[in-house]
């Protein structure tokens, strides 16, 4: 008898939620060991703890989620009540920072940007993943305390767009998705103002040295639909979104998981445009390499078999031990 299991997503019409449907549909249909729905949540950051406290069985999450979600970081305070794990990767976030062009002359990186409060600034709404990717790419630049610092706001990302064309907000956080499309929003904003990247001051290396939950990932810069950006790509704090298991999930029905999606893995590429990346060569490249983040023992075994695990990754017996 197959099990059932409940995977938590996102809100209804996200990319996430989407991803979460297709895998759903080709699991219940391939598989005879597992039966999986798939529930919308209140956001990829609630779902380690909905995993925990048995609202959902797995979940489309982040891998920034799994490494928080386990040492106890902000957002959530102390590790939650189960070991989270990652499973298979399916997409990316790449977060960087943009200003109108021809306004705030001289910053074309971020430690040019006057420290005195005069700078407004949003990286969206605070709690979620995007509010402390854009903290910690300040940090990761060399500059702390970005609360006290700069004028900081926390709104929508539609609000935050908007803001930014009119001439009330003078910084945002944008992001891209899987390096191949620019948000709505955003391209709507830039509809109506040029705009202009604010660099990060952090290389590969230093996100790789740090104890921080991201991928260095550079995105095209002609995602932009109509503006001239001075540089081909653009260095930002990548954020891996991928399915995550808590440890207590069997190694068998693990493998049985990712080897069933990733043999149908067109499937869920064709559920949506910012999924087409998915699929091994993708999982390898996006796994994080983090003590905090250990990989679900039947993912471990699949991607060994499928000479896909790499140096770096953290097994379930490496962390539990």
């Amino acid at each position: 008898m197959a099990v059932e299991w409940r995977i938590g997503t996102s809100g209804p019409e996200t990319a996430t939620h989407a991803s979460g449907v297709a895998m759903s549909e080709v699991i219940s249909d391939k598989s005879d060991s597992i039966s999986m729905s798939a529930q919308t949540t209140g956001g990829t950051a609630a779902n380690p703890r909905l995993i925990a406290q048995g609202d959902i069985d797995v979940a489309q999450s982040t891998d920034w989620a799994v490494a928080r979600a386990n040492s106890g970081a902000q957002p959530y305070g102390e590790p939650v009540d189960k070991t989270m794990t990652q499973v298979l990767p399916f997409m990316t976030l790449e977060y960087y920072l943009v200003k109108r062009e021809g306004e705030l002359e001289g910053v074309e990186t971020v430690s040019d940007i006057p420290q005195d409060g005069s700078v407004s600034m949003a990286f969206g709404q605070r709690g979620g993943t995007n509010f402390f990717a854009g903290l910690d790419g300040f940090q990761l630049s060399g500059i702390d305390n970005v609360q006290d610092t700069y004028d900081l706001q926390s709104m929508s990302w539609g609000d935050q767009g908007s803001q930014f064309a009119d001439g009330r907000l003078d910084v945002m956080l944008v992001y891209g998705v899987s390096r191949e499309v620019l948000t709505g929003w955003a391209q709507e904003a830039g509809a109506q103002v040029d705009v202009s990247v604010v660099e990060w001051e952090f290389s590969e290396d230093d996100i790789a040295n740090s104890d921080l939950p991201y991928t260095y990932i550079e995105t095209p810069a002609d995602l932009w639909d109509g503006q001239e950006i001075r540089m081909d790509s653009v260095p930002a704090v990548g954020v891996g979104y991928q399915t995550i298991f808590p440890a207590d999930v069997s190694e068998d029905l693990g493998y049985e998981f990712v080897s069933t999606v990733m043999d149908d893995i067109d499937a869920v590429r064709e559920a949506s445009s910012v999924l087409a990346r998915a699929g091994p060569d993708f999982a390898q490249e996006f796994l994080l390499p983090s003590g905090n983040a250990p990989v679900h023992p039947g993912a471990e075994r699949y991607y060994k078999e499928q000479d896909l695990w790499k140096d770096g990754l953290t097994t379930l017996d490496e962390y539990e031990g």
